[in-house]
């Protein structure tokens, strides 16, 4: 079976258009895919005495009724963060066993969030068992 193309649409053979299209397919859905997936990062800080378990606080994202999406802990920096997530509104809770749960409004609708900063005791002195906008950056 043999294929004719017109000369003035295109003067590759029929298997490299083939494999130049798929190759441009794909890279549209990587970039497409790309575009609808969001990443919220952060860091949290203490003004004093930084607890030495701090590596495990729970970070967690919720979803709708407050259901757990994903969770993770501080790293050795105490930075954290979270990737893949759909576009959308969240709640981001911050729990200091024992002591304190922090919840933040958090609106990935329109584009990721990635210089979160918690100063986790202040924070907590005040809006303890609250959902509050997140602070200033």
């Amino acid at each position: 079976m043999t294929f004719k193309m017109s000369k003035f649409l295109c003067t590759l053979p029929y298997d490299r258009v083939s494999a130049a299209a798929l190759i441009i397919i794909g890279a549209t859905s990587m970039i497409a895919l790309g575009q609808s997936q969001r990443r919220a990062a952060g860091i949290i800080y203490f003004t004093n005495n930084t607890p030495a378990d701090l590596r495990t606080f729970p970070i967690e994202i919720l979803g709708g009724a407050n259901k757990r999406l994903a969770m993770t802990y501080p790293d050795e920096h105490f930075r954290f963060a979270f990737a893949g997530l759909r576009p959308g509104k969240y709640v981001l809770r911050l729990t200091w066993p024992k002591r304190c749960v922090l919840s933040y409004r958090l609106n990935l609708s329109k584009q990721s969030m990635e210089q979160i900063t918690i100063i986790m005791d202040a924070e907590c002195a005040h809006h303890n068992g609250e959902t509050n906008d997140l602070p200033p950056s």
